[in-house]
């Protein structure tokens, strides 16, 4: 029972992590057909993100524009990631987009809430999300496979055991 459990586990896992990539591949492609409208960057700078054995440099850029009469707030630049890990590209790219720019803003036509300024580029952990996703997903489910032929098997082995007596 705990094989099961754990195969099943196994299996949400690889299908979310499929789900989560493959969400934002789609998201970075469809983007570029996306409805534009004029928004404003409201902050701009580079966060450090410190572990033990690595720095690295996150451009934050937070922008606010208009669909149908409500104002929205996002602070995705692009789907593709942006997270750079060095400094100069995360400053880079904070000065392309500093605060009180105006910019072009593509948004998701049934949720406005949803958009990015840089269309198009998945990045690739977005690929390496969704396949690695697959790749748990399809093991996991090859196991459970397996499991239930094996159950199968060992009925049918026992059934032949009764019927021999």
């Amino acid at each position: 029972m705990m094989k099961v459990l754990l195969t099943g586990l196994m299996l949400l896992c690889g299908a979310m992590l499929a789900f989560g990539g493959g969400r934002m591949l789609y998201r970075a492609h469809a983007s570029e057909r996306w409805p534009t409208t004029e928004g404003t960057v409201v902050a701009s700078g580079v966060e450090t993100l410190r572990s033990r054995r690595t720095t690295r440099f996150h451009p934050e850029v937070r922008y606010e524009y208009a669909v149908g009469g409500h104002t929205y707030s996002a602070d995705t630049i692009s789907f593709g990631g942006n997270d750079t890990g060095a400094l100069p590209d995360a400053q880079r790219l904070t000065h392309r987009y500093a605060s009180g720019t105006k910019l072009p803003v593509h948004y998701e036509p049934d949720d406005p809430a949803v958009a990015c300024v840089e269309c198009g580029g998945a990045g690739m952990s977005s690929y390496v999300v969704m396949l690695g996703g697959l790749a748990v997903a399809g093991i996991a489910g090859a196991g459970m496979v397996d499991m239930v032929r094996a159950d199968v098997r060992e009925k049918r082995r026992l059934k032949g055991q009764r019927l021999a007596r």
